[in-house]
């Protein structure tokens, strides 16, 4: 009898032991392919969602949704305009009048400026007439006609690159909030993957009271971090909306891939082109020329103006006596010059030379700015874009390591204390891939033209 129990007993446990193996084996088998899908490279990017948005599209709905663009847009017709303006100057002035007054008049009066400034003597029975047409040409202005215009087209010109100016800022803050929005959506993937893994893993073992108390905190933590980056996802898509000009509420799809961008640009060719394309810097060349021409204006001041001007008229009335009828046609032609003689003519010319001189000193702190921005900008590119790519490679390799290791054991509470660390190195990278796009953008803006990609 205690034979036949001694035989079947170690059968039995040969079963269970087989059985449990089985369970084991099956269990570890869902853990690594939750694992592999949860931390596969392809999950770290976000796929292209039907009728989303892509960078090329939120770029152009800001540019024409923005209020300061369109203002500035408005800016360069208003400049269009005061250039035609300026170019009539130089045309004759034409005038034509015409005044009729029926009267009774017991002493001669005057008509007023809005009628003519007609002269009626007393002898007008009861109508009294009048045409004019009158020419000015102006033929001599001392250059300061000329120097309208050369000023209303060089302001023109510069009312155009300030609209690329804002242009460009709109660009570049519309790029900030795009991958800032693509960033919060890596760190929520991340965080939600890392939950489920937790999870997961939490469910696959058996553990003792400090085991269970330890996995329960790494799971609210883990948690904690998903609600967090939830909210930061919803303030990157409301501040993504408030760039696009849309109403409170409303939820922007984007799609992008979220990876570092290199940059194989060289400092010194970005700093040749920032120098040609910045349009803070054209827009300073135009302000230089302005100040040339406001000095050249002031000093025009002391030269005369030599004016022809011609008339013709036609004037008709009644006479007081019976059958008197008056009718006159008189014409003129004259020439008049002009000497300006002004005391402050020398204080507004070193006013605007003044002026230019402020004017050449922004345009050097201007340049070293920028010179500044795009060494400090390139350095950051240089250091995110070597982390991101070594944060990248480790990130990959740990991944392996780790999936290696559940393949080979059980799960445990070592794998969930390793889990947590993985998962923060992995936003870690999120990190540096953030921080490179950024750097490259900015350096974007900084040269004024768009890297090659």
């Amino acid at each position: 009898m205690l034979l036949g129990n001694s035989c079947i007993r170690p059968a039995s446990i040969l079963a269970y032991q087989h059985t449990s193996s089985l369970v084991t084996q099956n269990m570890q088998q869902k853990l690594l392919v939750l694992f592999i899908a949860l931390f596969s490279p392809g999950a770290l990017f976000a796929q292209r969602v039907q009728d989303a948005l892509t960078l090329d599209e939120v770029i152009k709905l800001s540019v024409k949704n923005n209020p300061a663009v369109l203002s500035a847009e408005q800016g360069t017709i208003i400049s269009k305009q005061r250039v035609r303006e300026a170019r009539f100057l130089r045309l004759p002035q034409f005038s034509l009048s015409g005044t009729f007054s029926r009267v009774n008049l017991e002493y001669p009066t005057v008509l007023g400026p809005e009628l003519g400034n007609r002269y009626l003597p007393a002898e007008i029975s009861d109508n009294f007439y009048s045409l004019r047409a009158y020419a000015l040409q102006p033929l001599y202005t001392g250059g300061r006609n000329t120097s309208a215009l050369r000023l209303a087209q060089t302001a023109h010109n510069r009312a155009k690159v300030d609209y690329e100016t804002v242009k460009n800022d709109v660009v570049y803050s519309a790029k900030k909030t795009f991958y800032a929005a693509l960033y919060g959506k890596a760190l929520y993937s991340c965080a939600a993957r890392c939950l489920a893994g937790a999870e997961a893993l939490s469910a696959g073992f058996k553990r003792d009271s400090f085991e269970n108390i330890e996995a329960e905190l790494a799971v609210a933590r883990l948690r904690s971090q998903l609600q967090l980056s939830e909210k930061d996802l919803e303030a990157a898509n409301a501040a993504l909306a408030s760039l696009l000009n849309r109403e409170p509420g409303y939820q922007p799809a984007i799609t992008g891939e979220f990876a570092p961008q290199p940059v194989k640009e060289d400092i010194k060719r970005s700093l040749v082109t920032a120098m040609e394309s910045r349009s803070e810097m054209r827009s300073g060349i135009y302000r230089a020329q302005m100040d040339e021409i406001a000095v050249n204006m002031a000093m025009f001041r002391r030269y005369p103006n030599v004016y022809l001007g011609a008339s013709y008229d036609v004037i008709g009335y009644r006479a007081a006596l019976p059958g008197s009828s008056i009718k006159s046609n008189n014409w003129m032609a004259s020439v008049g010059i002009n000497f300006p003689l002004s005391y402050d003519i020398w204080t507004q010319v070193l006013q605007r030379k003044a002026q230019q001189r402020q004017g050449d000193l922004k345009r050097v702190e201007l340049q070293d700015n920028i010179r500044f921005e795009i060494t400090s900008t390139y350095k950051d590119l240089e250091f995110w874009q070597k982390e991101a790519w070594n944060r990248k490679a480790l990130f990959e390799r740990l991944t392996e390591e780790y999936a290696r290791a559940l393949r080979g054991n059980k799960a445990s509470i070592q794998a969930m204390r390793s889990l947590y660390p993985l998962c923060d190195f992995e936003k870690s990278y999120l990190e540096s891939v953030h921080n490179q796009l950024l750097a490259r953008i900015k350096l974007e803006w900084a040269q004024g033209r768009d890297l090659e990609k």
